[in-house]
């Protein structure tokens, strides 16, 4: 059979954590089972794993191969380790900046890398190397510092805050003030209001319909900066931080100055 296998070495300065060895493992495991169930077709999800050969002394050296646990022998998956050698690369490259194509786009292939390159990270002047080879050949070599894996740690984060949904709450008769308002139905660019009991700052706050909006800012015989106003919000944050209100219904017009 084709001897294919993805050499790891870390070359540590410092003892290894043994949490962030497992989780770095752990975390290869899991990006080659995403990788996988996108790039191959005719895999089913859990017949090809990867598994370590050998862990040899000096610096942690750790041979990765690519089975089939099915198949009998051990089938090789020659193909679908050396794509996924790429794939890292790929993926690191654009992390550090080399390159413009990123083959990484979800939360958890950020997550994953970040924690592959952990125990790197952490210990200053080691570095580790990615290194593919099949039958004795390296098809290349990967090398990051531990200053580099550092900088790609600080993308994946980036990245991670990008991809945050916003998540919506929903709160029940709560006290919302004016922070700063334009008076008129057709805009919402601009309104800002607090809501104390949610966030003291001022967050952006739209209307679910023209109606509310008239009843609170345009009503010439009351002052809506010396008003507050018991109201339902729709609350979007993005990572648990306010950054919208949706003032979904109004029951009542408090006078902030009594």
């Amino acid at each position: 059979m084709d001897k294919t296998k993805l050499t790891i070495t870390i070359e540590n300065k410092q003892p290894v954590e043994l949490t962030d060895f497992t989780r770095a493992f752990l975390a290869m495991a899991e990006e080659y089972k995403r990788y996988i169930s996108k790039h191959d077709e005719d895999a089913v999800d859990g017949d090809i794993k990867l598994y370590i050969k050998e862990i040899r002394t000096g610096s942690i050296v750790a041979d990765l191969l690519a089975l089939a646990p099915l198949a009998l022998p051990f089938m090789e998956n020659s193909t679908t380790i050396i794509g996924f050698a790429g794939y890292l690369k790929s993926g690191i490259d654009f992390l550090l900046g080399k390159t413009n194509q990123n083959p990484v786009t979800e939360k958890q292939s950020y997550e994953n890398l970040s924690a592959i390159l952990a125990p790197v990270a952490k210990d200053n002047g080691s570095q580790i190397i990615f290194a593919p080879t099949t039958n004795g050949n390296v098809v290349f070599n990967l090398t990051l510092s531990s200053l580099e894996a550092n900088a790609a740690q600080n993308v994946c984060e980036r990245e991670i805050e990008k991809l945050k949904e916003p998540e919506t709450g929903f709160h029940d008769k709560v006290l919302l003030y004016w922070y700063q308002a334009r008076n008129d139905t057709k805009s919402q660019t601009g309104d800002r209001a607090i809501v104390e009991s949610i966030n003291p700052r001022s967050v952006k706050t739209i209307f679910a319909t023209e109606s509310i909006k008239a009843k609170m800012l345009l009503d010439e015989n009351e002052n809506p900066f010396k008003s507050g106003y018991v109201v339902d919000v729709a609350v979007e944050t993005v990572g648990g931080v306010p950054k919208l209100y949706k003032i979904t219904e109004l029951y009542e017009r408090i006078d902030l100055e009594e």
